[in-house]
């Protein structure tokens, strides 16, 4: 899906409430603190990558210094456009999961030493063939129940080639759920992270349809 491109072994980390960028997804930001002005500064000289950690919210709060969950999303910059004033708007490809070794640097922005956090089947081959024909149907359902997700959708899954590839891009984009993203995002087996996002989708229809059959019911209250 994009060409190959080196993953340095220390990184730029840009910590965010409920941010979780899975390999392949697109996401826009918008950088307007001074430290991530600096980061951004100094990623556009070199190679336009960083990292992407949604805070961890098992962490104990500490106002000066914000935690960040231990897998995260390498990122690189695909498109940006600094601002008159200053600030800037981008859009980051993700590239691959992740984990945070040790934390580098704190100033002026901060760095972390990282390692690779690769996927692993965790399953059949079987049910891993099975997994875009069954995101791309309750999809669908949802569709038919009223979702407000765009039919365009369905065409770009059926356009990628891997698995994994369609059940990341799908989590990231219909999971609503920040905690249960982080879950997913970290659950390194195929298989578990497909069984449980499934799960997800299906609960999701369930209610989508509930609500369409009350919709679709006649008044029954009214008497002649």
């Amino acid at each position: 899906m994009q060409q190959e491109i080196e993953i340095p072994r220390e990184v730029p980390v840009m910590t965010m409430s409920g941010a979780v960028l899975f390999p392949h997804a697109m996401m826009p930001l918008y950088i307007f603190e001074e430290r991530y002005r600096q980061m951004l500064a100094e990623v556009l000289r070199t190679d336009r990558v960083f990292a992407v950690a949604a805070l961890d919210a098992s962490a104990e709060a500490d106002p000066e210094n914000e935690t960040p969950c231990i897998i995260a999303g390498i990122g690189v910059i695909r498109a940006c456009k600094t601002n008159e004033d200053g600030t800037a708007n981008l859009i980051l490809q993700g590239l691959t999961r992740v984990a945070l070794e040790a934390i580098t640097q704190e100033k002026p922005f901060r760095m972390a030493q990282i390692r690779p956090f690769t996927s692993e089947p965790g399953g059949s081959f079987d049910i891993v063939e099975t997994i875009a024909p069954e995101i791309i149907s309750l999809i669908k359902l949802q569709i038919k129940f009223g979702a407000a997700i765009p039919k365009e959708l369905i065409q770009f899954l059926k356009s990628v080639d891997e698995p994994e590839g369609v059940l990341d891009l799908a989590i990231h984009t219909l999971c609503t759920s920040s905690a249960l993203k982080q879950s997913l995002f970290e659950t390194r087996g195929i298989v578990p992270r497909f069984t449980n996002f499934k799960a997800y989708l299906e609960e999701t229809v369930t209610t989508l349809k509930a609500s369409y059959l009350l919709r679709s019911e006649p008044d029954n209250d009214k008497t002649n």
